[in-house]
């Protein structure tokens, strides 16, 4: 998993016209993620949920270089479930999807267009040493 400052500095790195195209599809291809998810969690029959429980933990904490004492240390712990899906409710979901996707498609084409009318590629000619 890239860490999330690198994404922040790689989007910072793209130039107008990738922040532009990459927005204007933003919708469109979460669609197809959301309906690749919903696909793979109606062939496995369950999906995951991620709960958060405290968790205590006796451990020796320091007071300072010379000075360490037994103490209780509070944290949270992430815990990943299995939980049944409602084979219902991600079919009806699936379905609209399926049909707003040519809406959003052609949203999607439409806006690219735009991006690339309003940031054009500009080439830059090798310079002459």
């Amino acid at each position: 998993m890239i860490p999330l400052c690198a994404l922040v500095l790689l989007a910072a790195c793209a130039t107008p016209q990738e922040r532009c195209l990459r927005d204007a599809a933003a919708p469109w291809r979460e669609a197809l993620e959301e309906r690749a998810r919903i696909a793979r969690d109606l062939a496995r029959g369950y999906t995951f949920e991620t709960e958060f429980e405290r968790v205590t933990r006796y451990r020796i904490c320091r007071a300072n270089k010379d000075t360490v004492y037994p103490c209780w240390e509070t944290d949270m712990q992430p815990v990943t479930k299995r939980v049944p899906v409602d084979a219902e409710a991600l079919q009806a979901r699936d379905a609209e999807l399926a049909r707003a996707l040519p809406g959003l498609r052609a949203t999607a084409e439409r806006d690219t267009a735009q991006c690339r009318i309003l940031y054009p590629e500009t080439e830059t000619a090798p310079e002459d040493a």
